[in-house]
């Protein structure tokens, strides 16, 4: 483009020097029309540039890492009857980083007609991934001149961890940790006196209170109710990414840590619950995980998580979320993937 734009002004010098030198009709209509040429292609392309509109609609909305991934930006020409030069470039990147791949899209487009441009990248690291387009350029008639538009579309593909499973062990106090819950074992008895576990025959040792007085009556000799044990969260998973610390990497390696050790505990039907901080809010999150199937939506809310850069709102509100809530076991993950346990960075851990 630069050298069209000198080829463009070495052609008005000439002619206006050949305009001075000469007296030709032919030279003064060519020079008049060099210079309307500016002006009128300036004005057609303040009224067509708004014509183009790109947009990243067939980006897929999940991809994982290593493995290669498609996405498509749509440009649309909603002129009925020019068509129109472009150019644009798409920008993919992670979230909240510098840098990235950038590819460059040039060409024209019919009137009323619309195009779809792919590009492929392999992301090395999970996180969330944009694809994005800033501003599109419309070129004049003969492609010398461009006017730019900002258009700040944008398009995010979630790059998902890998589940592996990590070796642990869960030790019987977790096991037997009773937590509060709606939701009850049909397998196991507990000391949940809110719930019935199974009634049955009076035997020795067992205590008065436990004994169900109406269905004595009834049957005619002592029966007792065994308690319920409630299906509550054993396991605490705590996120907790500082700004400045770890990088897209460091969240990367929290993802795969985070996602692995909640696959592993479903895998050994520990119910757990997975929380973290969302600083925008000023709130926690906390989602309770039984399966492989809800660990998988808990991963997937977690791919929003953001830096945290207030550590001391993020601790009272983390204090005034658990209030009075008890767990067996707490384990954090950090902004570099550590596990980290009573304080301490843990590379088998014992729940």
């Amino acid at each position: 483009m630069i050298g069209r734009i000198i080829g463009y002004l070495a052609a008005v010098l000439v002619t206006a020097y050949l305009f001075f030198m000469y007296d030709a009709y032919v030279i003064s209509g060519l020079l008049l029309f060099l210079i309307l040429y500016f002006f009128i292609a300036l004005l057609w392309m303040l009224l067509m540039r708004g014509k183009l509109v790109p947009v990243p609609d067939r980006v897929p909305a999940m991809g994982e890492s290593g493995k290669r991934i498609r996405a498509g930006v749509t440009l649309r020409n909603q002129s009925k009857r020019m068509d129109l030069r472009f150019d644009f470039t798409v920008k993919i990147h992670y979230a909240g980083r510098k840098g990235g791949k950038k590819k460059r899209y040039r060409g024209h487009i019919r009137a009323g007609e619309k195009k779809t441009f792919w590009c492929e990248f392999e992301p090395e690291m999970c996180g969330n991934v944009e694809v994005c387009v800033d501003k599109v350029r419309i070129y004049d008639f003969l492609g010398i001149l461009c006017i730019s538009r900002r258009c700040r579309k944008n398009a995010r593909v979630k790059v998902m961890p890998e589940f592996r499973l990590m070796p642990l062990e869960i030790t019987r106090r977790t096991r037997e940790f009773q937590a509060d819950a709606d939701v009850y074992s049909g397998e196991r008895r507990g000391d949940d006196p809110s719930e019935i576990y199974q009634v049955r025959e009076y035997r020795t040792r067992d205590s008065l209170k436990d004994i169900h007085w109406k269905l004595s009556a009834r049957e005619g000799e002592l029966m007792i109710k065994e308690r319920g044990f409630p299906l509550g969260c054993t396991v605490l998973i705590w996120f907790e990414a500082d700004a400045g610390t770890g990088g897209t990497a460091g969240i990367s390696r929290l993802l795969e840590k985070g996602a692995s050790l909640s696959v592993t505990l479903a895998e050994e039907k520990c119910i757990h619950m997975a929380a973290w901080y969302e600083e925008k809010n000023e709130r926690i999150v906390k989602l309770r995980v039984d399966d492989e199937e809800s660990c998988y939506e808990m991963i997937w809310r977690l791919m929003d998580l953001e830096p945290c850069t207030d550590r001391e709102k993020r601790r009272a509100c983390y204090e005034d979320a658990f209030r009075g809530q008890e767990f067996g076991s707490i384990v954090t993950v950090d902004s570099e993937g550590n596990l980290i346990q009573d304080g301490k960075k843990q590379e088998l851990l014992r729940l």
